[in-house]
């Protein structure tokens, strides 16, 4: 080895060390951003839309048939694990029949952010603006459907007489829960909410103090 091409490799390690410490703050930066992010989506949006960002890595594979495969790789947001949060996306894609591009889904695998190796973190964390953008989006287009749904409603049991005349802003008085039928006795003891009668926890009420 000569001196030239010693003095370059020198340089590139010293270059490389030079430059460690601000990696190492990006990432704890990122990762804090995204402890944040996670944090909000579970507290504010726990049943929002999922969503994800274009590709920020795509490989070719080759599946257990000898078939060609594409695995793209996406910064996404909804539920895994339980928790409705940042993560990564997988996506294993074939060829339709007659088709030469990768277009028919056959897997995916979804990895939580916190979870995924330092190297993917890293590729990723670029796509998050892309992803709130698109979150905030689809959630202003749900609010406006919803809205539009209300009204629609509102109008057909208006033409029907069976609106109800109390607005929902008015409070209404809580009820003992021995007043009503649809009250299980053991569950209202024990845990502190009413259950309707049909059994189904979407319509728990709050325990009558």
């Amino acid at each position: 080895m000569d001196s030239t091409m010693a003095q370059d490799l020198i340089d590139g390690l010293e270059s490389l060390t030079a430059i460690l410490p601000q990696l190492n703050t990006a990432m704890a930066e990122a990762t804090a951003v995204v402890h944040a992010v996670d944090q909000f989506l579970a507290e504010e949006l726990a049943v929002g839309p999922w969503v994800a960002s274009r590709p920020f890595d795509s490989q070719r594979a080759i599946g257990d048939d000898g078939r060609e495969l594409l695995i793209t790789s996406h910064l996404a947001c909804g539920r895994v694990a339980g928790k409705y949060r940042l993560h990564v996306l997988n996506a294993t894609l074939d060829k339709s029949d007659g088709k030469d591009q990768f277009t028919q889904i056959v897997g995916e695998e979804r990895t939580p952010w916190l979870s995924c190796s330092r190297e993917v973190r890293l590729q990723s964390f670029s796509m998050l603006p892309e992803v709130l953008s698109q979150l905030a989006s689809k959630i202003n287009e749900i609010t406006t459907q919803t809205t539009k749904t209300v009204e629609t409603v509102r109008e057909v049991l208006k033409s029907m007489g069976r609106y109800p005349t109390q607005s929902p802003a008015q409070p209404v008085s809580p009820q003992p829960p021995y007043n009503r039928p649809d009250v299980h006795d053991d569950e209202y003891a024990n845990n502190g909410y009413v259950v309707s009668s049909s059994g189904s926890d979407l319509f728990k009420r709050p325990k009558v103090k």
